[in-house]
């Protein structure tokens, strides 16, 4: 895979995760124009992030019935209008229904753009390029919010959805000239014998758990981190957005380190990853004085999940060449669902308990998914060691091995 092609699939990620954030510094501006208290546009993002959840489950086998290309195109494209057409709704409840349907073009466009990169490498190779495209998805976390803020004060709040409008078509064109149309690989069946097919695929059971349990709730951990910092240190809107700023980049940090200490530690990496992420939000719960201070001890979560996520994916996509886009389809539901739970979690906790209650929650059912992965890596150890075993006692049986014990 080119470089040029691996920017394209980063800025397709960029847009799936500028959609979830985009409307986080519009709110105060996209409420008059509705009608409605601004809190009222958190629908939007919770509708995108719902349906992207819901239909990715979906998703998949199209991708391994029809190819990557095409699919991914239509996401682009759909996710281009759907973009474009929200500024002009005529009340949030039609905003929400054109957000909903932009996360069904989300939940298309990841788990192709990562079948994509699996699809063109094996191996190691996996785990460098799948990084490299996830520092797009990451980056839209640290600049979306701030650009969307910029452009919303100069020309508007509605000239921030129509820019990503102008991305999504300009990534279609470069989708549409830089990659071929591919081929099927499970074009036979029904979409159900897929899906059966897929989960039959050995250990995935165990990882896609992960997902969920694992990747999905300390991601959602970095979509209420600005909060959560807010309230343990009384911070100004402006000082935690800088806060969760500075995580996401030591998360981009941790995408790009994570292939080297996959070199390192072998299939250590992963469960080592995901133990120092979970760890690290359970750290939260030290105190903290300053904001400096509470960087310090966020620094485990975000570079352990940063290090973590692209290494679980690409994982999870070289167990299947034929069930890939399928597995990432449930991969990608399931780290959503996650997300879901995390906020849902914390803003049922966040008026009746302690901040500690939730970190103990969030990183113990964290942990639950880190376990899963170390499960996952033993059996694999095992299976490849019985594997070298039989290869040993095949190559002993064999004619060339007997005729020399024979002495002929």
């Amino acid at each position: 895979m080119t470089l040029g092609q691996l920017a394209i699939l980063a800025a397709a990620l960029f847009l799936v995760g500028s959609a979830e954030v985009v409307a986080g510094p519009l709110m105060t501006a996209m409420a008059p124009d509705f009608g409605v208290a601004p809190a009222a546009i958190a629908f939007l993002p919770a509708a995108y992030g719902l349906a992207y959840g819901g239909f990715a489950i979906l998703a998949g086998p199209l991708s391994d019935r029809l190819g990557r290309k095409r699919p991914l195109q239509a996401g682009l494209l759909g996710f281009a209008a759907l973009s474009a057409a929200l500024p002009n709704a005529p009340d949030l409840a039609a905003a929400v229904a054109l957000s909903a349907l932009c996360g069904l073009c989300g939940a298309v466009i990841q788990p192709n753009a990562l079948s994509l990169v699996a699809d063109s490498a094996s191996g190691r190779e996996v785990d460098r390029l799948t990084a490299r495209v996830f520092v797009g998805l990451m980056s839209a976390f640290v600049i979306t919010p701030s650009i969307a803020g910029a452009v919303a004060d100069r020309f508007g709040w509605r000239w921030a959805y129509y820019l990503l409008a102008l991305l999504a078509a300009l990534a279609f064109l470069a989708v549409t000239a830089a990659f071929r149309p591919g081929h099927a690989h499970a074009a036979s069946g029904s979409l159900a014998a897929t899906h059966r097919a897929a989960l039959a695929t050995p250990g995935v059971l165990r990882r896609l758990s992960a997902s969920y349990f694992w990747l999905g709730w300390v991601a959602g951990f970095g979509v209420v981190v600005a909060d959560v910092a807010a309230r343990k240190l009384a911070l100004s809107p402006t000082d935690a957005g800088l806060l969760a700023g500075f995580f996401g980049l030591v998360t981009i940090a941790g995408n790009l380190a994570g292939p080297s200490v996959r070199d390192a530690l072998a299939e250590r990496a992963l469960p080592l990853a995901c133990f120092t992420a979970s760890a690290g939000v359970l750290a939260f719960a030290l105190p903290a004085h300053s904001v400096v201070e509470l960087a310090l001890i966020g620094l485990p979560w975000a570079f352990g999940y940063g290090c973590g996520g692209p290494l679980h994916h690409a994982r999870l996509s070289g167990m299947s060449a034929r069930f890939r886009g399928t597995i990432n389809s449930y991969h990608a539901s399931l780290l959503n669902l996650g997300i879901c739970s995390t906020s849902f979690l914390f803003g049922a906790l966040a008026p009746l308990a302690p901040l500690g209650l939730f970190y103990a929650l969030v990183g113990g059912v964290s942990l639950l998914g880190a376990v899963q992965l170390v499960l996952a890596a033993r059996k694999d150890g095992y299976d490849e060691a019985q594997k070298r075993a039989a290869a040993r006692v095949a190559a002993s049986v064999s004619p060339a091995s007997i005729q020399r014990n024979d002495g002929s």
